[in-house]
């Protein structure tokens, strides 16, 4: 999702990822943001924008019952570069895509690399 446009991600999300709805349940106004939550409420997609509307990163918080699927996802996407950091390559400039375990959930962050 970096480097596209708002207008581009609901888009993307709504012709590819269609288990993600949108969630305006809550919102901050301090941030520049769409946040989208899967039909059973395990993974919540939270991507935020520049003030140009341009997507600068992306966060999934996800329950445990989805680390399998999602770390499967992870290693079949993008090239691993650390024990749980994963990058790839987008208009020449490096992506970082990083995992952080919780005690209750984790989290996959996902930004250009600085």
């Amino acid at each position: 999702m970096i480097d596209l446009t708002k207008e581009e991600v609901r888009v993307m999300v709504k012709e590819k990822h269609m288990e993600f709805r949108r969630d305006k349940s809550v919102v901050n106004q301090r941030f520049n943001y769409l946040k989208y939550v899967n039909g059973l409420r395990t993974r919540t997609w939270i991507i935020y924008f520049t003030d140009e509307d341009i997507c600068r990163s992306s966060k999934l918080v996800c329950e445990y019952g989805e680390y399998d699927e999602v770390l499967e996802d992870l290693n079949e996407a993008h090239e691993k570069v650390g024990e749980s950091e994963w990058s790839y390559d987008l208009n020449g400039d490096s992506i970082q895509v990083i995992l952080a375990r919780q005690e209750w959930y984790f989290t996959v962050r996902e930004a250009r690399k600085k």
